[in-house]
């Protein structure tokens, strides 16, 4: 009898073997994909026995560790009366400020199936549309050729990069005409990476006149907050701070760290109110400045970019040992943005190649990417629905797992655990805030002594917020949490946590 049920046992697991090995080699051509990760995990469970005590109702949960580690205070360590709710994760797609997808802003609704629901757009300014005659700027055919004051209409946020050479099928110049005679000591190419002209980032004439463009964009989009991220573009092919000497020896070398600091001191002048990002972790990246990846889901290329920011190294443009600045925590204060490659197809690195793809997003950090991003009319449905699986991580995403409340007959506590179930936190000084709602409609808030800013992906934290409000007349009241734009003051942030919604406001009690 044993014997037999052995043998059972045997055979079954062979056959789902069989099965596993079948779909991993023919899978991709049948549409069907299967995630190792999620196997081994599934495996690893049934032999692992779960030893975590589940959280208290009442007062037997009087402490308890945050992700310090460090024992806090709860709300049933105060009061008598103490009744604690917990909340599931949602699973959804939360379309929050400031992160996710940022298509390019040229295209138009129905052209792009992203630009709807996307909360940033990215668009480039090249140097000879900018500034066809010197000193006269087009800021017009900034905002007509990408529809910006639509977006700014539809609440969205912006992406810009400022580019002076940017390959193309055809020969061009993209620094303008005016400033070419004035230079001339640039050189035109046709390499692998198509054709343009490189200038010479080094001459005195083109740095003073690139750093009056610099400050007339950051005067013209710092009338608001609408441009909330800033590439430092500027030098080399596509403004990624590098030229192609490999192939063509004869073009201008990248300046040395103490010529790009006046580019990079030009930005921090220009935009004070946006977040500065470089393409490397140069020795000249300022206080606060993140970096961008524009190779994301390319396996050699990203982790060599994760090992500058790991270890630094050297600036092999100039040979510059001490070129590249190690700053591995970088994100944590800092955002990481970036775009997915062309080298691979976006089907195979959502697909076939998709956990390599999500590692490598979530070991950078990233809080968006952008313009090339996934489109669902050129995918098919399993790798629409991955792209969709990395909106559910890349960014901030906080949710409120636990309440407990409770109090006596002056006032009440209500203590949160909040959590940021994202893979960064978001840079800006938004704020939650608790609401009590009366029968009539009527909200009072109260803000919460957090800081979101350091609520870094992973951590979590417990907080309490005391409540004017008697303990038995609470139940008069329904209870709600947001997350508050600091400009406008009223909640814009989607909560993670599985919950009803009124609006931007998660409903809790």
């Amino acid at each position: 009898m044993v014997k037999d049920i052995i043998t059972n046992i045997i055979l079954i697991i062979l056959i789902i073997l069989t099965i596993i090995v079948f779909i991993m080699l023919f899978g991709k051509d049948l549409g069907i994909y299967i995630d190792p990760n999620a196997i081994k995990e599934s495996i690893t469970s049934l032999f692992e026995k779960d030893t975590e005590e589940e959280p208290g109702n009442s007062a037997d949960a009087a402490t308890e560790a945050d992700s310090s580690g460090e024992d806090i205070v709860t709300v049933a360590s105060m009061y008598e009366n103490t009744v604690t709710i917990e909340y599931e994760l949602s699973d959804e797609v939360l379309y929050n400020p400031l992160m996710g997808y940022a298509p390019n802003a040229n295209t138009t609704h129905g052209d792009d199936v992203n630009i709807d629901k996307a909360t940033l757009v990215y668009f480039e300014v090249t140097w000879a549309d900018f500034e066809p005659e010197e000193g006269v700027y087009d800021f017009e055919k900034i905002e007509t050729d990408n529809n910006l004051q639509e977006w700014r209409n539809a609440g969205k946020n912006a992406v810009l990069r400022f580019i002076c050479d940017d390959p193309t099928d055809e020969d061009h110049m993209d620094i303008p005409q005016w400033l070419y005679k004035e230079t001339k000591d640039g050189k035109k190419y046709d390499t692998s990476y198509g054709k343009g002209y490189c200038p010479n980032y080094s001459n005195e004439v083109f740095i003073e006149a690139h750093n009056k463009a610099i400050k007339a964009l950051g005067d013209y989009f710092s009338k608001d907050s609408f441009v909330r991220y800033v590439e430092m573009g500027s030098l080399g092919h596509w403004g990624e701070w590098h030229v192609n000497i490999d192939e063509d020896e004869g073009l201008p070398v990248m300046p040395d760290t103490q010529i790009r600091a006046l580019y990079v001191d030009a930005y921090v002048d220009a935009f004070p109110g946006a977040k500065l990002l470089m393409r490397r972790p140069f020795a000249e990246l300022p206080e606060g400045g993140g970096v961008y990846n524009d190779m994301v889901g390319a396996y050699k290329d990203t982790t060599e970019w994760l090992g500058w920011i790991e270890e630094g190294g050297t600036y092999e443009q100039t040979g510059d040992a001490e070129g590249l600045v190690a700053r591995p925590d970088i994100w944590e204060t800092a955002p990481v943005g970036g775009e997915f490659t062309s080298s691979i197809e976006m089907e195979e690195m959502l697909i076939g190649a998709y956990d390599t793809t999500s590692s490598l997003i979530k070991d950078s950090h990233m809080t968006f990417i952008g313009p090339k991003v996934p489109r669902s009319d050129e995918l098919t449905g399993a790798a629409w629905l991955r792209s969709e699986d990395i909106l559910k991580y890349i960014g901030y995403r906080y949710a409120v797992t636990r309440m407990d409340y409770g109090g006596d007959d002056t006032e009440s506590a209500i203590g949160i655990k909040v959590s940021n179930e994202g893979i960064a936190p978001i840079y800006w000084d938004y704020t939650m805030c608790l609401y009590l709602k009366d029968q009539t409609g009527y909200i009072e808030k109260y803000q919460v002594d957090i800081d979101l800013m350091s609520l870094c992906g992973g951590d979590s934290e417990y907080v309490i917020t005391k409540i004017p409000v008697p303990f038995d007349e609470l139940a008069n009241y329904q209870i709600l949490v947001g997350i508050e734009d600091p400009d406008t003051q009223e909640p814009a942030v989607y909560i993670a946590t599985n919950a009803a919604r009124t609006g931007f406001r998660t409903i809790l009690l």
